[in-house]
């Protein structure tokens, strides 16, 4: 900018020399050369590290050689406009003090100006007189502008740099979430895999590499010849029921366990989690996790066939106890003997139930379970089961009824239904308070056959009413109540239900009774 203002002042002083070149012989040319030169020369010596200072005294020197211009009377008047070079200049490096500066430059301009308009007549005293007016204000408003222009400009700046700042910290930022999170995800002592929302497997860390469980891309790949098994009854679980396919359509579940196997390979047992990930609230894929406990369910086995085998070791003796002790009451013995015969009684059959359903539970946990399905009223297994079980009942005054209804069929095997049915009514009559009632009735639900037992015991909470089908779980209330079990009754009704293709239930409410439930398809 100053090297075009050196030039327009050049060709002015070029053009007073052409016209009267006496103009010379006055001071104010040879100032106004000076005073540009010099600016000039500062400003172009200095233009790659200008300092403050200069940016000051550059602006300023050409404001006075411009005054001194001005000041030769045959400049023209117009000459003055070039001074908003030098105002803005000022306005921008020196914001208030160059507007202190312009402004009194421009009471000099003025003052010069001034002095000329008495010189004047018509139209150049008109034109003198507006310049007076116009030139100063011209100048301050031009570098209270460029001025304030400037501070706008530089609070832009900055709210860039801070926001560019902010970017940076918060790039930096994800940048060791990411790092954090590679790491947790290799080394973490759980299988993972990452699922786009398509379902593809993007990732696995170390620990899931190698595992039998996933291979391939894809969930079809990754499932490929896999079959995934129940626990416990090792039967196939439906396709759309594997973890796999479950985590890829966005499911969240907890602690699904089961057994992996691939032909050829050994199964492998596997807990699943699975958690979808969402970003303002669009499923953008999930992570799953795998965990191999494999050696867990072998220990478990282990202990199953060891407790079968302990099991049935002890049901020959108990047979051949129980056997003696209903031939030893048969027999006249003295009252007291005969009491303590059947307390001794009662204890070998509670401990060959327990010996019965110690077996039961090795049977179904090898998958040994075999039925003798056939055609079967359901309401008549009810009626004999309320037969078998209401002397219990009235022993505790419990009121223990059967709605009345037509008979309903299933195909299922008479003795494990008769013992689901026992089982459950017994429960009833167990932990429902005394004088209390327990009501049971056959019903039609569709295609199913349902078998429902109310009673209206102390109940229990809804946490452990979800637990009372695993394997020796006993509620707190249940533990309470001074009521002897194993936790291994609803375990093994629900084996059962599930070999027949049907369901249970049992839900619950503290202080207001319980209602388990299971349904079996109607024969057809």
């Amino acid at each position: 900018m100053q090297a075009i203002l050196a030039i327009m002042v050049a060709m002015v002083l070029v053009v007073l020399t052409l016209v009267d070149a006496d103009s010379w012989h006055a001071p104010w040319l040879w100032i106004a050369t000076v005073g540009m030169g010099l600016a000039t020369v500062l400003a172009l010596a200095t233009r790659k590290a200008v300092g403050p200072t200069l940016r000051f005294i550059v602006p300023t020197l050409d404001l006075i050689a411009l005054a001194a211009l001005i000041a030769d009377p045959q400049a023209p008047r117009i000459v003055a406009i070039l001074a908003v070079m030098p105002a803005f200049w000022l306005g921008v490096t020196a914001r208030t003090r160059g507007i202190a500066l312009v402004g009194a430059a421009s009471a000099v301009l003025l003052a010069v100006m001034a002095m000329r308009i008495a010189d004047s007549s018509g139209v150049t005293l008109t034109a003198n007189a507006v310049g007076v007016v116009l030139v100063p204000i011209a100048l301050v408003a031009t570098a209270w502008f460029a001025s304030n222009y400037t501070r706008t400009i530089e609070r832009q700046q900055l709210a860039i740099l801070h926001r560019e700042r902010e970017k940076l910290a918060i790039a930096k930022q994800s940048q060791a979430d990411a790092n954090l999170l590679d790491a947790i995800f290799e080394t973490a002592r759980v299988g993972l895999a990452l699922l786009d929302p398509e379902g593809r497997v993007v990732r696995v860390n170390s620990t899931l590499a190698d595992h039998p469980g996933l291979a391939g891309t894809t969930v079809a790949e990754a499932l490929g010849d896999l079959r995934f098994l129940e626990l416990e009854s090792r039967r196939p679980i439906p396709e759309a029921e594997t973890p796999f396919v479950r985590a890829a359509s966005g499911e969240a579940f907890d602690n699904v366990i089961c057994w992996i196997h691939r032909p050829g390979l050994e199964p492998v047992a596997a807990t699943i989690s699975s958690r979808p990930l969402l970003l303002d609230g669009d499923f953008r894929g999930s992570i799953t996790s795998v965990d191999d406990v494999t050696n867990y369910m072998r220990m478990v086995e282990d202990r199953d066939d060891f407790v079968a085998l302990v099991s049935h070791e002890l049901r020959t003796p108990l047979t051949s106890i129980t056997g003696f002790l209903e031939l030893a009451l048969d027999e006249e013995v003295p009252a007291s003997l005969r009491g303590w015969l059947q307390i001794v009684q009662r204890n070998a059959d509670r401990l060959r139930a327990l010996v019965e359903d110690l077996l039961i539970v090795g049977e179904m946990s090898r998958g040994d379970v075999h039925l003798a399905t056939r055609r079967l009223d359901l309401r008549a297994l009810a009626v004999e089961a309320v037969a078998t079980l209401e002397h219990r009942a009235d022993r505790r005054g419990v009121a223990l009824t059967l709605a009345d209804g037509p008979a309903i069929e299933v195909d299922a095997d008479e003795r494990r239904i008769t013992q689901v049915i026992e089982n459950l009514i017994s429960n009833g009559i167990k932990y429902t308070r005394d004088a209390g009632s327990v009501h049971v009735r056959v019903e039609v639900d569709g295609a199913d056959a349902r078998l429902v037992v109310v009673d209206d015991g102390a109940g229990v909470m809804p946490t452990e009413a979800a637990r009372v089908f695993e394997r020796f779980y006993r509620s707190s209330s249940a533990r309470a109540s001074g009521v002897q079990g194993a936790g291994l009754g609803l375990w093994i009704c629900r084996m059962i239900i599930d070999q027949h293709g049907g369901s249970i239930d049992f839900a619950s409410e503290v202080g207001r009774g319980s209602t388990a439930t299971f349904s079996l398809p109607l024969a057809v």
